[in-house]
């Protein structure tokens, strides 16, 4: 006992850390068995505990000799400043002692401010040690070498040597703890790395595994974190999530409702877990485990899964077809001799044959190396454990102590080392380029809509583009196609911008993102969502109050999606547009425009690359640019190259030349010739483009389709047809193009070109003659698409205010005077948006049409009903027009008196297709409102026509793609087994087909056509005889015409 009273603080500290050791192995080694379980856990981590905190009390007694007991002499220990500086170091290491008793006993679902605090603490404990250690051993070898030397050490005044010390220390560890924090609190970086594994099944080439490692779940990081990195897992859509091990820092039971978030996680073929260190200091191990499955998250307790690219099981794939993932306990229970567990890598890879790929998870890399020694035919380990580059000092201490560190290394054969750096994108001006990770480049892209091509063919789009030799590719993102209605957002399946920019990112090309929130597009009113105009006095694209209160609230769902996406976080996207060509709209709102800038900023980051695009004209330039917006052009093929780039070098005197669309053909409008850019007029253009060593992007690379009613329109009032097929050079069905390989030998010129084939174009199928029957007219079917019935005002509403954006609204009053001669129906204002069929009790009148026909002579007897089925044929997507509002948007006149009392039937029209086609065939409308109980038997169109076929059997890979033909027809809607096609109109084309994809079409069932006719039948209007349509291996869009491409806001004149 008086040698043990003689020895210092810190020797007895050490001695008690070394006690209370061997009290832990000896409770593992002999009462692990004998006690309760609750009980020996609880011992347990009060042992690790107070070891922990012995091994630091002898840390802390250094510290508090270096900044307090050496200051004790000094003649400032009597004053305040001093009392409070040794309260503060005490309450600092009285934290920093305190975390580790917070991690084994206080944890919490999420963390709280003790818990932050003691953390924080011991991670500047740790810094301060570090660096008084250093420091003193630095002046201990310039001592020694001085005393070697025979010199003599001149040395400072004592009392300032003394004070240098604590007060260097103290401003050492605040910078570097500051810098820590800072780093904690950014959301972890998305690395991706490819890793070539030869054995890889060709079935499971491109396999996608999303490692997790260290998260900790405790003191620090809790359910609301848990919840951000599932999130950015599912947005890279992995086939495979792995969690190899240090998932917790305590007990299931405690942090049950923390861990819950895995159970979101979605990864095709399942997602698995290995213990680590933690998960045997601190948690019984069993719990977790069954916590983990309950949440679909498998352990792998020393065995394997074999995984196939359908599924994954414990015997395999067909024909051998699967991977081999094993998982080991972490090594640590080994050491700790935790009951059950421990590495026992002959039985994890039992089953596992060296001639199928093989990947081993093991946290520890220590282990790693171990099972390469065993097993030198496995083909991939992945591992966490060293949380590299997270922490000074401890990250220099896992460098040396880790046979691996961090990234990718290979060990045999030949060698790939992967080292994780920072992704930069950004603009050189004193080299007039972009630099991308420090070296040049130069993006060739192309366009291509995620909304107008099915999900279902994304991927063959893409490789297409990038075959042509293209590295990135471009996109909007439409707001209304996103939220249709107010607050409800969509983002699955053909909405789901997330997965299309991230199998972008897959195939290797990068993202240029144009997000609006106006976008033009000749999309329905720009992207902008048509409940904008509830309030009828808004001002679009500008900074009135509503407008941009909307604008926040959907970029801040938006932009947050986006931003794990961005290159500089490990995804594609290079660039972010704000707004589309500005310059062009009346407004010239410069506060507009700050307001997007700083809400990009918000969610994006200082250092995103935000950029406008406007046409090559200054005064477009003018108000569509701002500072700290790179301000690039447009142009089409046929342009002065030099004069068009001049513009730019007027709002961008240094910075690389780009065209942020460069027309490869145009749009089309009915009722005129289908428009064609000459091919080798474009490729020429775009041969002087890249000859200047500009960026390009090629607008558009495949047009897609307006599917359903998204279709834009022009003023005067021109609408755009269902085809988008802009003459680009993949088609609208994604065919290749005389253009694509033009272009394609143009890019050759400049850049490699991947080799191997290009994928082909689709396989089309003539399905041939559908025959169809008549259904029900409108009328008829009035109770069925209009259940809740019809709306009563004194005057016509809008579609607005009826709440229907999109499709068909019936207007029914009744004729308040005789009309047995023609009497003029007028629309004085042209209040006629945008097409209405007019019938008087039944009886087909004629149309009235936006900016045509405005006056109309009909005839019928006084009280006869008087209906105008008005069709929504797009709104209006470019110009000062853009709001757009659809309907009787003013009143209507029957001689000189003003029309009143109207019934107004918003039409469901994709509801009933979808769900209530079969209960259509009796002759009960549904119908139960005097307003709607009419007599039908004159009422002949709009109606409904539906029919049936089958797709063949015996012919290899069907569906295929086809095209609906519509001879004899002249206007109206179709739906393929309920999905709406678009708009047909061979009266007036140039569309006279309309694109079918695959995946709309069954094979184990018939398929149902129907069509809405609205104007004309083939088969006549008594619905005895059979109507066709047909179906076609290939498209008819009519007559072409050729042009040089102006800016859009400038008139083409066009030469059949």
């Amino acid at each position: 006992m008086a040698i043990f009273r003689q020895l210092s603080l810190g020797m007895k500290a050490a001695l008690a850390a070394g006690t209370v050791l061997v009290s832990i192995i000896v409770s593992r080694s002999y009462l692990a068995g004998s006690l309760e379980l609750g009980a020996w856990r609880c011992l347990f981590r009060l042992q690790l505990a107070l070891f922990a905190n012995s091994l630091m009390l002898i840390g802390s007694l250094y510290i508090w000799r270096s900044t307090v007991s050496n200051l004790s002499h000094s003649p400032a220990t009597e004053s305040v400043c001093f009392k409070l500086w040794k309260m503060a170091v005490v309450t600092f290491l009285a934290l920093a002692h305190s975390s580790f008793f917070t991690m084994l006993f206080l944890v919490a679902e999420e963390p709280y401010l003790f818990s932050l605090a003691a953390y924080s603490c011991l991670g500047a404990y740790i810094i301060m040690l570090f660096f008084l250690c250093t420091l003193s051993g630095m002046e201990q070898a310039f001592q020694f070498l001085a005393w070697r030397s025979g010199r003599v050490v001149g040395s400072l005044d004592k009392t300032r040597k003394l004070a240098l010390r604590p007060a260097l220390t103290v401003v050492v560890t605040a910078v570097l703890s500051v810098v820590g924090l800072l780093n904690a609190a950014q959301p972890p970086a998305v690395k991706t790395v490819e890793v070539p594994i030869h054995q890889l099944p060709p079935s499971m080439d491109n396999l996608k595994i999303a490692l997790l490692s260290d998260i900790h779940l405790g003191p620090t990081v809790g359910r609301t974190k848990m919840e951000m990195f599932v999130r950015m897992v599912n947005v890279l859509e992995p086939d495979v999530t792995v969690i190899v091990g240090d998932l917790c820092d305590s007990e299931a039971s405690t942090l049950r409702m923390a861990v819950a978030p895995l159970g979101q996680l979605h990864s095709r073929l399942g997602t698995y877990f290995v213990t680590g260190n933690h998960e045997y200091y601190t948690s019984d191990v069993s719990n977790w485990f069954a916590l983990l499955e309950s949440l679909d998250v498998k352990p792998l307790h020393n065995e394997n899964v074999k995984i196939s690219a359908t599924r994954a099981q414990r015997g395999g794939g067909e024909d051998g077809d699967w991977i081999c993932l094993a998982g080991v306990d972490d090594i640590e229970a080994d050491s700790l001799h935790y009951s059950g567990h421990g590495m026992d890598l002959e039985k994890a890879l039992g089953g596992c044959s060296p001639d199928h790929t093989t990947i081993l998870l093991a946290h520890q890399p220590l282990a790693a190396k171990r099972a390469l020694q065993a097993r030198p035919d496995i083909n991939l380990i992945l591992s966490g454990h060293t949380h590299a580059g997270q922490i000074f000092p401890l990250n220099v201490a896992a460098y040396f102590l880790n046979p691996f560190f961090a990234g990718l290394y290979q060990v045999a054969q030949t060698t790939f080392v992967y080292k994780a750096s920072q992704r930069t994108f950004k603009i050189d001006y004193s080299h007039n380029r972009f630099l991308k990770d420090g070296q040049p480049f130069r993006y060739i892209s192309g366009s291509i809509h995620y909304f107008r091509v099915p999900r279902f063919y994304w991927k063959d789009r893409l490789l297409k583009m990038k075959m042509a030799g293209l590295n990135a590719i471009q996109t909007y993102v439409p707001w209304n196609f996103h939220e249709p209605q107010p607050g409800q957002y969509q983002f699955s399946e053909d909405h789901d911008v997330e997965h299309f920019i991230q199998l972008a990112h897959e195939l290797g090309l990068l993202v240029i993102l144009r997000p609006g929130p106006y976008i033009c597009a000749e999309w329905d009113m720009g992207g902008l969502p048509a409940w904008l105009l509830e309030k009828e006095s808004i001002v679009l694209r500008s900074s009135d109050p509503d407008y941009l209160a909307a604008v926040d609230k959907w970029l801040g769902v938006l932009l947050p999606k986006m931003k794990p996406l961005l290159y500089k976080n490990g995804g594609p996207i290079i660039t972010v547009q704000v707004e589309n060509e500005y310059g062009s709209y009346f407004t010239c709102d410069y506060d507009y425009l700050r307001f997007l800038q700083k809400l990009f900023r918000h969610y994006l980051g200082d250092d995103v690359l935000l950029f406008t695009t406007d046409g090559m004209f200054e005064k477009f330039m003018q108000c569509g640019a701002l500072q700290g917006l790179y301000a690039t052009v447009d142009f089409g093929s046929g342009i002065n190259v030099t004069a068009a780039f001049q513009i730019q070098r007027k709002s961008e005197p240094k910075g690389p030349l780009i065209n942020s669309e460069f027309y490869t053909g145009w749009l089309d409008h009915w009722g005129q010739p289908h428009s064609k850019a000459k091919t080798e007029v474009v490729a020429s253009t775009l041969y002087d483009i890249l000859s200047r060593g500009a960026n390009v992007n090629m607008y558009m690379f495949i047009g897609g389709t307006n599917f359903a009613y998204w279709n834009g329109a022009n003023m005067p009032y021109q609408a755009q047809p269902t085809s988008y097929d802009y003459d680009a050079p993949l088609s609208e069905a994604g065919d290749l193009t005389e253009k694509y390989f033009a272009l394609r030998d143009v890019i050759k010129k400049f850049v490699k070109v991947p080799e191997g084939p290009i994928p082909p174009s689709t396989p089309k199928f003539a399905y041939g003659k559908v025959a169809l029957k008549k259904l029900k007219t409108v009328e008829e079917a009035l109770g069925i698409l209009c259940p809740s019935g019809p709306i009563k005002s004194l005057y016509p509403l809008t579609f607005i205010q009826v709440k229907q954006y999109f499709g068909f609204v019936l207007y029914r009053t009744t004729l308040p005077q005789d009309c047995s001669n023609p009497t003029p129906l007028s629309s004085p204002f042209d209040g006629v948006h945008d097409r209405a069929y007019v019938a008087v009790d039944g009886v087909p009148q004629g149309i009235l049409e936006r900016n045509t026909v405005i006056t109309l002579n009909i005839t019928g007897k006084a009280g006869a009903t008087l209906d105008l089925l008005v069709e929504n044929m797009g709104r209006i997507n470019y110009g000062r027009y853009i709001n757009d509002f659809k309907g009787l948007i003013s009143n209507l006149t029957l001689g000189s008196k003003i029309l009143t009392n109207w019934m107004i039937f918003p039409l469901d029209m994709e509801d009933a297709v979808r769900s209530h086609l079969g209960d259509w065939d009796g002759h009960d409308s549904g119908c139960r409102d005097k307003a709607c109980a009419r007599s039908s038997s004159n009422y002949s169109l709009p109606a409904f026509y539906v029919g049936n076929f089958s797709i063949p059997s015996g012919i290899p890979d069907l569906p295929q793609d086809t095209f609906i033909h519509f001879p004899g027809w002249t206007k109206g809607q179709v739906w393929i087994n309920g999905f709406n096609l678009g708009r047909y109109w061979p009266a007036q084309g140039p569309q006279m087909t309309l694109f079918v994809p695959q995946h709309i079409l069954m094979t184990s069932a018939p398929n149902t056509v129907t069509v809405l006719e609205l104007e004309h039948a083939p088969c006549g209007d008594n619905g005895l005889e059979l109507c066709t349509v047909q179906f076609m291996d290939r498209p008819v869009i009519g007559a072409s015409q050729t042009y040089s491409r102006l800016p859009p806001h400038v008139s083409v004149n066009q030469d059949s």
